[in-house]
């Protein structure tokens, strides 16, 4: 019976120090997830207040946002009042204004290129992609009525007409006389025929030519009044008269000191002289 009591006893104690063990356990279990509880509570107030934080940046860059738009309107306001009060534009306003303008002609512009269908190249004007077409067609209708040839491009039959300066392709068959253009070989054509058909009105005198004509006029405005009996030339002055008399005398006064050429005029004595004994 003792042994049976002491054992008793040992399983009393054992089970209370069981139970006290695991009112221990669950004490620091408690203990624990209150720990853990109070750090999430902690973690999560951060959280809040780290979004709060968060948040109150936004709603600052926002409000700094919108002062700057309220003071760019405020600005405009007060341009255009400024503009309305004294008649005139500011510069910012100005400024605004020509960029604006620039950019919409540069989108016309961009808008109006004109596009070869060939080949791809753009153009801004339609007599640009027409001269362009031209090289694609094989099209030359500008042509040279010296030589017949032709161009596509009118400034490559000017640089071409050049090549004919000089030239005189038209001759009169009587006296083999030859000219650069087919009127001036008509108004030559008249000194063999004999017609003139240009009349001074004034005196009624015909001429062969119209320059003859106007240099005839001349007498009869005073600007010539001095007249050569025997071929009815004018001129100006009296001592020209007399200079051109010598043609008909054919004297030749101007005598060249190193060849004793004589000449009817001193200016054909110094042409002589540049041109022989100074060349």
């Amino acid at each position: 019976m003792m042994f049976i009591k002491e054992e008793s006893e040992d399983v009393k104690i054992e089970e209370a120090f069981r139970v006290k063990h695991e009112d221990t356990e669950t004490q620091t279990k408690m203990a624990f997830i209150g720990e853990e509880s109070e750090d999430v509570k902690i973690e999560e107030a951060f959280r809040v207040k780290h979004e709060d934080t968060e948040e109150q940046t936004d709603l600052m860059a926002l409000k700094e946002e919108r002062e700057v738009l309220n003071e760019t309107e405020e600005k405009y306001q007060y341009e255009n009042l400024h503009d309305f009060i004294t008649g005139q534009k500011s510069f910012c306003s100005l400024q605004s204004k020509k960029t604006s303008t620039r950019k919409r002609a540069q989108k016309k512009r961009t808008r109006s290129y004109l596009t070869c269908f060939r080949c791809g190249k753009t153009f801004k004007q339609q007599e640009s992609l027409n001269k362009h077409m031209r090289f694609h067609t094989g099209e030359k209708p500008n042509t040279c009525f010296r030589c017949g040839q032709s161009f596509s491009e009118k400034e490559h039959l000017k640089v071409h007409m050049k090549t004919h300066y000089g030239e005189k392709d038209f001759s009169c068959y009587r006296c083999g006389k030859t000219f650069s253009q087919s009127g001036n070989l008509k108004l030559h054509m008249n000194i063999h025929t004999g017609e003139k058909p240009f009349t001074c009105k004034d005196c009624g005198r015909s001429f062969n030519q119209k320059g003859s004509l106007n240099y005839h006029i001349k007498v009869h405005t005073g600007k010539k009044p001095f007249i050569c009996p025997l071929c009815r030339k004018f001129f100006k002055r009296e001592q020209n008269l007399k200079v051109h008399m010598k043609v008909h005398t054919e004297e030749k006064p101007f005598t060249c000191p190193q060849c004793e050429k004589s000449f009817r005029q001193k200016q054909y004595l110094n042409a002589h002289m540049r041109r022989i004994h100074t060349g």
